[in-house]
Order: structure tokens, then sequence, then C-alpha cells
């Protein structure tokens, strides 16, 4: 009896030294030790483990309270699929985390991939101080952040490889003072760690999720690259290719309703985009950046449309809003789909989508150029008819056209006129032919 409560004794004393946190899904778990005289010194060694499923694409920890100034350790699998890479990297300001050759980080004996498991036992003899952050090893509340991604195997002995973005993510707190003890060169191999199915969390003051479930997290992203692709490689170049190839009444109209609802898409596509990026660290990216000022921009081509029509029906012909409304458009929607293309490596996506997503774009984009490009050249072989270089009637063409059809008409009236013996209203009769003058479009 005296033995088996003097092995209790000795165990929980083991196991007193060491702090577990595993996140609420994904069955991955994070474990520190703090060895005495790191705790006593406030520098030294310290040790964490990374565990979890095999199925996991990456697992990350960091020590900081967020991934801008953390410091960062990422584990994958290796090219033989039988060990771990492990890669040490910084989050310097918004922009993926660069490869991090000062840390002092070491491998250690356990490590590897059995029975479904990736493991990492690691020993850091820099961890005190780094680039962007400090920790104090005594400190009853230490932040630390933790990442995973679900997914294929990465299979690289590469430290500098390519991680594509998280599934879930969040923030926790480990006790150092609780998590001091021991002086073993390895303690992961002479105490008991915990594991998913018997310990949730074991870090004081510990929180998951912060940064939002990974549910939240992949559908807000899924909406928001489905409402992007859609807008910039569909619809808007859809509207810009009505207004070349249709021809209604009221057609005008219908292009701008057209466009300014794809607008009002993409700006829910924007804002969606936003959260995104300020809960994923990525705000100061080239996509995040890129795609605030498309959206921007994009708030000038209902003024210069509007400007344009009105000013078409005045005098006739291409205007002073004409040229803006036309080229800032296509340059702007061009910049979209290119940002579209530059949010799927963001996001870590398969090369499948990224080649689908080019293709579908690259045909669409071209499917306008070239309507335009005929609209052009067709416009061209019709300017000594009158017509200018966009395919608008011009102001002199059009007031020889309305004379002519006035005399027309007047000839015409004269004719019904002496054919019924009476002398009807002429201005009346001119009115019910009036749907016979040329109409005004604006090209997008």
């Amino acid at each position: 009896m005296r033995f088996s409560i003097l092995l209790g004794v000795l165990a929980s004393s083991v196991y007193a030294q060491n702090q577990t946190y595993c996140t609420p899904e994904g069955g991955v778990c994070y474990t520190v030790n703090v060895p005495v005289s790191t705790a006593s010194n406030n520098t030294g060694d310290i040790y964490f483990q990374i565990r979890g499923p095999s199925t996991m694409s990456w697992i990350g920890l960091g020590q900081g309270s967020s991934m801008t100034g953390s410091n960062l350790f990422f584990i994958y699998a290796d090219s033989a699929g039988t060990n771990v890479t492990l890669s040490s990297r910084l989050g310097i300001g918004n922009k993926a985390p660069a490869i991090d050759s000062t840390a002092g980080i070491t491998l250690l004996s356990g490590s590897g991939i059995t029975n479904d498991m990736m493991v990492a036992n690691i020993r850091c003899s820099n961890c005190s101080t780094w680039r962007g952050g400090s920790m104090n090893f005594t400190d009853d509340s230490s932040d630390w952040i933790w990442a995973f991604k679900t997914g294929s195997s990465i299979s690289s002995d590469n430290m500098d490889v390519s991680l594509p973005i998280h599934n879930d993510c969040g923030k926790m707190h480990f006790n150092l003072q609780n998590a001091a003890g021991g002086s073993s060169a390895n303690p992961f191999l002479t105490a008991a760690v915990a594991s998913p199915s018997s310990l949730s969390t074991s870090s004081s003051s510990s929180s998951a999720g912060e940064e939002g479930p990974a549910s939240a997290f992949n559908a807000v992203r899924m909406a928001h690259g489905l409402s992007a692709a859609m807008g910039f490689v569909l619809l808007f170049p859809f509207g810009a290719l009505g207004i070349r190839l249709l021809s209604f009444k009221n057609l005008v109209w219908c292009h701008a309703g057209w466009m300014v609802c794809t607008y009002i898409i993409v700006l829910g596509s924007l804002g969606m985009g936003v959260w995104l990026a300020v809960v994923a660290q990525q705000i100061g990216t080239t996509h995040a950046i890129v795609g605030i000022v498309v959206i921007g921009g994009l708030l000038l081509q209902p003024v210069t449309g509007l400007a344009h029509h009105l000013l078409y029906k005045r005098v006739g012909g291409p205007n002073v809003a004409t040229y803006p409304h036309i080229w800032w458009g296509r340059a702007i929607i061009t910049l979209g789909i290119i940002n579209g293309g530059l949010g799927l490596q963001l996001s870590g996506n398969t090369t499948y989508s990224e080649i689908t997503y080019g293709v579908v774009a690259g045909f669409m984009w071209l499917l306008w150029m070239f309507v335009i490009l005929v609209a052009f050249i067709t416009s061209r072989e019709k300017s000594e008819a009158g017509n200018d270089d966009f395919g608008f009637v011009s102001y002199n063409s059009y007031n020889s056209y309305a004379g002519n059809l006035e005399d027309s008409r007047s000839n015409s009236w004269t004719r019904q006129s002496y054919s019924v013996g009476h002398s009807p209203n002429r201005q009346s009769y001119l009115n019910s032919v009036h749907d016979a003058e040329p109409k005004v479009a604006v090209v997008f």
C-alpha cells in the first residue's frame, strides 16, 4: 500500500513539471516543460512537444499573443513519411512567416510518425528572446498560439517549404511556474504525456479558438472566394459584353443595374475578406491590399457611367466621361481577376483549383477583349458612314440622319394628306414614328 502511494507521488511530481493543452477539435496537443535550472535563471533550455494525427498537413505552435511578432514552430511529414520535419519561423509583419535560421532548436528522440500520430519532442536553447519578442519563463500566464492544417501530407525535408493557410487556430496560456521541474534531457520520454482522449486542457487560463472556430472561418473563406470570383470572372465581364452585343429598349439601364448589383456582391466579398485578413493576420498581404484598392476604385464606375450617358444625350458623341468610364473599368476589373489568383495562392489551395480558376478567368477575359476588338474593327470600317471609333453614331451623322428622317416623315405626311383627303396633325404623326430615331448606348 505504501509502495503504491509512493509511486503515485513520484508519478504526480513527474507529470506536474509538464503543462499540456489540447485543442477542442482536431486531436492536437501541446506540452511545455521548463527545467529547474532554466526557471531559476530565467534563461536556458525549455522543452515542448507537438503531437497530432498524421492526417494533418502541418501543426504549428508559437510563442506570443498573435502571429505578428511570434516565434513559430511547424512540424510536417518528411519525404520518407516516417519522421517529421521541424521548421522554425518568425511572424514578421502581416506576411507569411519567414524561416528563422538563428533558432536553437533540436528534434529529440521519440519524434516521428507512428500509429497514425505525428510527434515532435523539441528542445529550444534560445526561446527566451527572439526577433520580435521575448518570454519570461516564470510567467504564470504566458501567451502562446496554435494552428493546424488538415489535408494531404506535405512530405518534405525542406524547412522553408510553402505552407497552406490553417484550418483552425487559437490562443492559449501556459502557467510556466507549474511547468517548472525536472532536469531530464528529454522529459517526454520519462513523463506520461496527456492525450486528447484523457485531457482537454491542463494549462491554466487557457482559451481556444479566440480567433474563430474552424467551421466559421472556412465557411466565410469559401463564401468570400466564390462571391469574388463570380463577380469579377463572370458577372462584370457579362455586363460589359451585354452592352456591346445586345440591343433593346432600356439596355443602358439594364447594364447599369447589372453592374450595381454585381458591385454589391463584390462589396460583400470585401467585407468577408477584411474579416478573414484580420483573423489570419494577413491584412498587409498583397491580396488584401489589392482587393481593397479594386473595390474602392470601382466606385468611380457608376459616376463616370452616368456622366457619360447624360453628356452623350446632350452632345451626341463621346465626351469627357467616356474614356475614364471605359478604360478604368477594363483596368480595374482585370486587376480584380488577377487578384483572385493571388487569393488562391494565399489560402493554399490545390494546384488543380488554381489551374481551373486560371483557365476560366483567362477564357472570360479573352472573350471580353475579343468582343471589344471586333467592335472596334467594325466601327472603324463603318467610320466613313459617320460612326466614331467606339461604335457610337457621331454628332454630325446623327444630325444628318435626323434631318433626312425629318424630310422623309414630312413627305410621308404630305402623301398621307393627299391620299386621305384631309390634313392630319403633322406633329402627332412625327411623334408616332419617334421610335425610329437612333438610341444612344453606353459601353463599359
